[in-house]
């Protein structure tokens, strides 16, 4: 360990370094007192294992001073997170700090090793870093949201075969997916995920963000202006579609039966 001498309070660290608890002591010593850890000590700090590289990352109201030196950066921003208490740290929530470790990481390999780490072995929940990715600066975030998208066109594809699978053991006439539909007097109604237009039966199991499913009011509110013009909804949580998969063929089952039983109403596809 060695001290900079042109600023006392900043320990400099040596490759070996001094541990990281008391590099992070020594960077929120030069912070402002609002300051918050995020980035890769954020992640560390909510157990999840990344190595620390460059300097410790803190973000403060947009009224701080910002600062960015040797061993700490002090970021100004206008959506401060709501900090975790880890070690007597006060910390970004772990979707916040991987978005912006993520902003700083200069190749997309290390994006991946970070997104990895926090979905996988920290549990964040993949529509939580999208709901990150929307607050955060557009600067350094081209590598992630490349990320984000060969992700999700990953899980779109799995849940499609899911959902596919379980109508054929359902043992139903295949569907069209992914069908926009309409009033005779051309009155947009919805986008659904499956849609048997001889019994106008709809599926929604969120196929196209199976990360954040419809929920509550707005799928009551969905289903709802669905039923006033007669058609047959089904809405089924994405993670019953692999979690619970018998339960969900009765359903199908149960649905296109209460369709098949009444007179098609009056609806088309756009």
């Amino acid at each position: 360990m060695r001290t900079n001498h042109a600023s006392p309070e900043i320990i400099q660290l040596t490759e070996s370094g001094p541990g990281r608890l008391r590099r992070l002591r020594a960077a929120l010593r030069v912070a402002h007192p609002d300051a918050v850890v995020t980035g890769r000590e954020a992640l560390w700090l909510n157990g999840i294992a990344v190595p620390p590289v460059g300097t410790v990352h803190m973000v403060v109201p947009l009224k701080r001073p910002a600062r960015a030196d040797g061993t700490v950066t002090v970021e100004r921003t206008p959506h401060m997170p709501d900090p975790l208490w880890r070690r007597g740290f006060p910390t970004a929530p772990p979707a916040r700090a991987t978005v912006d470790a993520c902003r700083r990481a200069p190749t997309t390999e290390q994006v991946k090793q970070l997104v990895g780490a926090a979905i996988h072995r920290g549990g964040v929940p993949m529509g939580e870093l999208h709901a990150e990715l929307v607050h955060a600066p557009a600067r350094g975030t081209t590598l992630l949201r490349r990320t984000l998208a060969e992700i999700d066109r990953g899980v779109r594809a799995v849940s499609a075969r899911a959902a596919a699978e379980l109508v054929d053991r359902a043992g139903l006439p295949p569907p069209m997916w992914t069908a926009r539909l309409r009033t005779v007097t051309d009155v947009h109604l919805a986008v659904v995920d499956a849609w048997w237009d001889e019994i106008a039966l709809a599926w929604d199991c969120d196929l196209h963000q199976p990360w954040a499913p419809r929920a509550g009011t707005p799928a009551l509110a969905r289903a709802a202006r669905l039923t006033a013009v007669g058609i047959v909804p089904l809405h089924t949580d994405p993670l019953r579609v692999r979690a619970d998969q018998q339960t969900v063929i009765d359903e199908l089952r149960g649905a296109y039966r209460l369709a098949a039983a009444r007179p098609r109403p009056e609806v088309v596809m756009a």
